[in-house]
């Protein structure tokens, strides 16, 4: 029989812990509260629960899954524990799954256990992921770690672990016996929406003629990227978009400074570093761009920090931003602008190399180097992601 175990700390989050306790024994698992210390253990919100075993006692090999409940202090009291460690190493050695919600994706995080991988957590855990990709979904799978965003996304994980553990049917069957309402479907035509999108290009275009075709190629080195980091098929539309309206913002910027024959004085430096800002405004409140904004915004920073707008440093950038960072720096080397020729190929990949880890993910670069050779000629056109 499948059988979970949810350890529990003082000062857990308890929608967290019970919501999934209570959907995975709705699916005939049997489930394992264990307690960190023998006797009761009270909630973030003062519930009392008596778990089934003292942590010690665990045999993990009679286990096929552990779950961790965030909420605080009982992220840090997990973390803090001396067992905890060890079991979250003994499922990843024997590659059983791991879950966890909220804050407790920082426990996985000091275990070593997510590094690479693509996780979600509270937002403000963001920053402690250790080398894990955050990802801003209620509910992100990458392997055997299953994670969460927070309270109001238990259920979604619930059925989430379910499906991974008994079944996609399974998962439904719940799913719809709970009255869970999946979002409604958008009324709208993907072809008319990017459509659109290019009639925005356009636009910009015709105000600045460094951007013709220069957005289309950046998208196109995107998704390259992408597609060798095996993003899913909904984050790839999202790179797609955050790489065509990267500069959007432009389109507001004066025309005089915009085809400047020569380099930018430092008032017309400070006016163009305007459009990341501008760009980011324009897609606010618009349902299908709302997640391409923190890549407009962030695309300009840098991996040691000395970027713009934020100064974000390292992985603190968001992954869209970092992959957009690169590609965008190579078109642009290798463009002829009215005060330079364009760069040959080889050249510019060297610089890519030259500024790894100062200006660009060392990791990212690597792999477009990659997407460059296996490329040599004109990558095809990926708009139909929208």
């Amino acid at each position: 029989m499948t059988k979970i175990l949810i350890p529990l700390a003082h000062g857990f989050e308890e929608i967290e812990a019970l919501t999934i306790v209570d959907i995975l024994r709705r699916a005939d698992m049997e489930v394992v509260m264990a307690g960190l210390l023998p006797g009761q253990v009270v909630g973030a919100h003062q519930i009392t629960v008596v778990p089934d075993m003292v942590l010690a006692d665990v045999d993990a090999d009679s286990f096929t899954m552990i779950v961790l409940p965030g909420g605080q202090p009982g992220t840090n009291n997990l973390n803090a524990d001396p067992h905890i460690h060890s079991l979250l190493n003994n499922f990843a050695l024997k590659n059983k799954p791991i879950g966890a919600i909220c804050a407790a994706t920082i426990v996985l995080a000091s275990a070593g256990l997510i590094r690479g991988k693509k996780v979600t957590c509270y937002p403000t855990y963001r920053d402690q992921l250790n080398g894990g990709i955050y990802v801003d979904k209620p509910v992100v799978s990458d392997g055997s770690i299953i994670t969460s965003q927070g309270p109001g996304t238990a259920i979604h994980l619930g059925l989430a672990l379910v499906a991974r553990l008994a079944g996609r049917h399974k998962s439904d069957e719940l799913s719809k016996a709970m009255l869970v309402q999946d979002m409604p479907p958008e009324m709208w035509n993907p072809s008319l929406f990017n459509s659109i999108i290019q009639a925005l290009l356009g636009a910009l275009e015709l105000k600045d003629t460094y951007t013709q075709g220069q957005a289309r190629r950046v998208a196109e080195y995107c998704l390259s990227i992408g597609s060798k980091l095996k993003l899913p098929i909904i984050e790839m539309r999202d790179l797609y978009l955050g790489a065509m309206l990267h500069d959007i913002g432009k389109y507001s910027s004066a025309e005089d400074f915009l085809n400047k024959p020569d380099s930018l004085n430092l008032r017309e430096e400070t006016l163009a570093r305007e459009h990341t800002l501008k760009g980011t405004l324009f897609v606010v409140g618009i349902n299908e761009l709302c997640n391409i904004g923190p890549t407009i915004l962030h695309h300009h920073e840098h991996w040691d920090g000395s970027g713009y707008p934020g100064r974000l440093k390292g992985e603190q950038i968001p992954l869209h931003a970092r992959i957009v960072a690169v590609a965008d720096a190579f078109d642009a080397m290798i463009s002829k602008r009215s005060y330079r020729d364009g760069l040959e190929k080889e050249t510019a990949m060297q610089e890519l190399v030259k500024h790894k880890g100062t200006q660009f993910d060392p990791f990212l670069v690597d792999v477009f180097i990659e997407c460059l050779n296996d490329s040599p000629f004109e990558m095809k056109d990926f708009s139909f992601y929208y």
